[in-house]
Order: C-alpha cells, then structure tokens, then sequence
C-alpha cells in the first residue's frame, strides 16, 4: 500500500513516493536529512590519520573530549537550522537527528550525515567507518531516523553497519614509526608510512592512512550517476570497503566505479567532483584530470560536459570562522535542489557567478561558514533520501 507522508506545512496526505529513492545527485529533492551541530568536538584519530588529512596548522586541535569552539557550534547550528528551514520553504521534506553530546561520547558531530549514509535506489546504506570516533555516530544521532524510515509499508532495503567487537584492525601496522611535531609533520611521506605516495595513474593502493584488514568506506566517498556509483580509495576508504558496497548494490543493478585521484590527503569525493545536473559535471583539476573521468564509461561519451572548476578558491580571510578541517575546494561541495536550483556558501559569490554565467543555474546563497568550520558543507551537512525522477536514470555503464 502507499506510504503516508507528512509534508511540512500542508495536511497529510496519501502518496506513491517512496520514503527513500535516490539514484543521482540532481533531480528534484523531495526529502532529506539534515545534520546538527550541538556539542561537536574535533575527531580524535591516531596521528598519521590526522596528519594525512587536516590542515597542519590546526593539528594540536585534534585530541580526545576537545569541543569546538562554543561560538561556532552555535552559529553552525542556526545555520542548519535554517538550511532546514529554507528547504522546507521549497517543499521538501526534513528529517533531523537527535542531539547528541559527543564530547561526553567521545564522537566527533551530527552535523555532517552524508558521511554516514548514502541513499542507492530503494536501499539506505549505513558507511563501515574508519574512524573510531565515529564508530557509534549512526547509532546514537539517527537511528530513530532509521526505524522511521523501515517501519513504513512498502519501506526499502535499509543496509546497517556490522558492530565492531573487540580490536578494530584498520590501523594496525600503518603510520606507527612516524612521529609528528605540532603541525603534523612527519619523519616519513606524507601519510606516514614510508611508501612510496604516487605512480603514473595517480596514487598507489597502500598509501592510505588506513590498512585493507576490513571493509572501510564513508559514504562521501561516492556519488551516485544513475545505475553507476562513481568513488574513490581514500584515507578512509579501502578497497575491501569498495567491494562490500558493490556486493549491497551490485545485486540490484548497480555498478561502483573507482577514480584514480591525485590526492594523497583524499577523504571524500564531494569536493573533487559536482554533478550540476545530468550531463554537466565540474571538477577540482588539481585532484583528478578530465582524461581520468573519460577513462569511465559513465562520462567516456559526447552526453557528459566536463569542466575544469577555472579559479583557485581562496581563504575567505580573517573575519570568517577557522576552516579546521578542509580546504577552500569545500566550494564544490554544494547541493542540487534540482537541475537548475544550487545551494551555494553566501561567500562564495565568485562560484556562484560563475554557475549563472555558465551553465544558467540558479545559485541559492545561504549562510553556511560555520559550519564549513566542523568540516563540511551542503552536500555533506545531508543525505539526499528522495529525488524524484530516480526511475528516469540511464542504465548502468560499463566499467572501461
């Protein structure tokens, strides 16, 4: 039977729009998940993790029950909170996690759910973490979410991480003969494991700050382009973690496919590449080249425009918060409302421009640069779970 859907501000009414379906990045949204920030406290990973990832200037931060700035948080949650607001205002619907203490739990945010879990069809995929600080974050923030999502009739396939009983293998014997200064300069490469970080295709299997000694996988690693899921190895994805998402999904027709970056600090694919919509793609040059993207058969055809993003992001100066954890390229990390409406940073006018002079978006400015500051951005701070003309999506392509 129907699910029954309650829309913000209208009565409830019966519906033949599933609860989560979602097999691209830029059809229209109709529901969504969007983070929150209370109590956010900066990830405590061993250092090479840290040092692989974080900007160095911030790494003293990154210890145990070290809460964010109070400022920040606040002001990052009266932007989620109007995020959630304005999405609301264009009809969407939106969840929101509970409030978590995570210094008490020695987490790291809820602000940041596409991290977390990613909507592949009718399945809801729950991330395998690296992190250890992030082991319980589903759990303990969505997981009343979750049980809404599953106890609908005619609810999809929700896919829940296995429980991590005992030691946790994923950092053993990586990074550990490295010793690092305030910074997070290391003894040896940059990852801190004395391999070699880079050959001819970009960067080798066992460079990562993680080992292959379980799956591993966040899910802002992936992008979803109709029945082919577009990723990439990571810091904090491994290639273990790359086939139990292709034994979830395989089986209903989809296929993942894997990126050959140049980034020896990856950790998530939302700020090297943006979908704008269905044949329109931009890309961070300095993390991936427009010959690797062709090397795929999802963009290897004349239907897929590339676009090398043309201007360096820069610093948005002193008078805005910190960026603990990213880098400028965070401007990438936007949000379809649909193929013509795009949330954009409020500051990030020279994007923004851009997107209309180029390609006739209609950017949506909106004040995000706080919590850009806990490490993410529109795209991260949500998890897309219904677009609405999944089912238009072109079938899947062939690995090349």
């Amino acid at each position: 039977m129907p699910n029954t859907i309650l829309h913000p501000n209208s009565p409830a009414m019966v519906t033949e729009t599933p609860l989560f379906s979602a097999n691209d990045e830029w059809s229209p949204l109709k529901a969504v998940i969007v983070g929150r920030a209370e109590h956010s406290a900066f990830p405590s990973e061993p250092p090479h993790m840290i040092a692989a990832t974080m900007p160095g200037e911030h790494f003293a931060e990154f210890r145990p029950s070290n809460p964010f700035p109070a400022d920040i948080v606040a002001k990052a949650q009266w932007e989620l909170d109007n995020f959630a607001s304005l999405l609301e205002k264009h009809g969407v619907r939106v969840y929101r996690p509970k409030e978590v203490d995570w210094v008490k739990a020695g987490g790291y945010t809820g602000a940041m759910p596409r991290d977390g879990l990613m909507t592949v069809g009718r399945t809801l995929i729950e991330a395998r973490f690296a992190w250890r600080c992030r082991r319980n974050e589903i759990k303990l923030a969505y997981s009343d979410i979750l049980d809404q999502l599953g106890s609908e009739d005619g609810a999809g396939r929700i896919h829940r991480a296995p429980e991590i009983v005992g030691h946790d293998t994923i950092y053993d014997d990586v990074g550990h003969d490295t010793i690092y200064d305030d910074v997070g300069n290391g003894n040896g490469n940059v990852n801190g494991n004395g391999v070699d970080v880079q050959n001819g295709h970009g960067i080798t299997a066992n460079c990562w700050a993680v080992n292959n000694s379980r799956p591993a996988f966040d899910a802002a690693d992936f992008l979803r382009f109709g029945r082919t899921i577009v990723g990439q190895l990571s810091n904090v994805t491994n290639p273990m973690g790359v086939q139990c998402l292709k034994s979830i999904v395989g089986p209903e027709g989809y296929a993942v496919e894997v990126l050959r970056t140049t980034d020896t600090s990856a950790m998530h694919i939302d700020a090297t590449i943006l979908p704008l919509r269905r044949g329109v793609l931009v890309y961070n040059p300095g993390r991936v080249t427009e010959e690797e993207l062709r090397r795929h058969a999802v963009f290897a055809g004349p239907d897929w425009e590339l676009h090398a993003y043309p201007f360096v992001p820069q610093c948005r100066g002193s008078l805005s918060p910190p960026m603990y954890m990213c880098s400028p390229w965070l401007v990438l990390n936007a949000l379809s409302l649909d193929e013509r409406r795009i949330f954009v940073e409020e500051k990030d006018t020279q994007f923004a421009q851009w997107l209309r002079s180029k390609f006739g978006m209609e950017p949506i400015l909106c004040p995000f640069q706080h919590v850009n500051s806990l490490g993410g951005s529109f795209h991260c701070a949500t998890v897309d779970l219904v677009r609405e003309t999944a089912i238009r999506c072109p079938a899947r392509a062939d690995a090349a």
